[in-house]
């Protein structure tokens, strides 16, 4: 069955990656098949590579025109989102803190930095374990004045959650002018993001490093993902990328 879209998305100041998936079904037969909360999988890439896969749990469906449905699949890191904690610490660092908080979730603890401070107090009254994350992050910010801004939890593709301001290991692509450049479209102010379009780049994700070769604006170097979209369509198979200065949350 061919879809005619398919994107994934992720960010790395969001909790959740998110993706969408256009399927024809002039009959209803999908729409009554597939079920919210059951697994799905996306493999992208292209002929004779190993394909990218990317996994999730159907968030909701809905009829796009009388023809197709739309699925929404929300990111395997959904237990970082669905997982409450309740807990108070005292005289407690916030690295210890996050890391409990990922334990009870279920997924696998990875890279989690420390600030150097420790918290005299902290409570977590029945929150997620990415707002934990996110309260120690306000709590160094303006119990002891740290710059957090570029601080994120995420789920890497090791499958394990990380904390800190550190990168995704992998690859680095270069996106070069007459080598994969398409678009290139700078910031419009100072806390926007500039945007790269390029050719997919099937398992490339928000927190991993590229090298952005510009040579009509004299651009040679190396950014973070801030957020990454992989989009295809009938007539095209799109990966872009968003980078630029980080403020925490956007």
């Amino acid at each position: 069955m061919r879809s005619p879209r398919v994107w994934i998305e992720s960010a790395r100041h969001k909790p959740l990656s998110r993706a969408g998936i256009t399927l024809p079904d002039p009959k209803g037969d999908l729409y009554r098949s597939i079920l919210v909360d059951e697994q799905a999988e996306i493999r992208l890439g292209y002929k004779n590579e190993i394909p990218a896969i990317w996994k999730g749990t159907v968030a909701w469906k809905k009829h796009g025109n009388k023809d197709q449905i739309e699925v929404g699949i929300v990111g395997e890191e959904k237990p970082l989102a669905e997982t409450l904690i309740t807990m108070s610490w005292e005289n407690e660092t916030p690295e210890a803190i996050v890391r409990y908080a990922i334990s009870q979730s279920g997924l696998p603890v990875g890279q989690i930095d420390s600030p150097g401070v420790t918290f005299p107090r902290f409570a977590a009254s029945n929150i997620p374990v990415w707002q934990v994350a996110r309260q120690c992050e306000h709590t160094c910010r303006k119990s002891f004045d740290l710059d957090m801004s570029k601080w994120a939890l995420w789920r890497g593709l090791d499958g394990k959650v990380n904390w800190g301001d550190f990168d995704e290991p992998g690859d680095v692509p270069v996106i070069k002018t007459a080598a994969g450049l398409i678009r290139h479209m700078p910031a419009s102010d100072a806390k926007a993001l500039s945007m790269v379009e390029t050719f997919l780049l099937a398992g490339f994700m928000h927190s991993m490093k590229f090298s952005l070769v510009d040579t009509r604006r004299g651009i040679d170097e190396q950014f973070r993902a801030l957020r990454v979209r992989h989009e295809v369509k009938d007539l095209s198979v799109r990966t872009f990328i968003w980078y630029g200065e980080e403020y925490g949350q956007f």
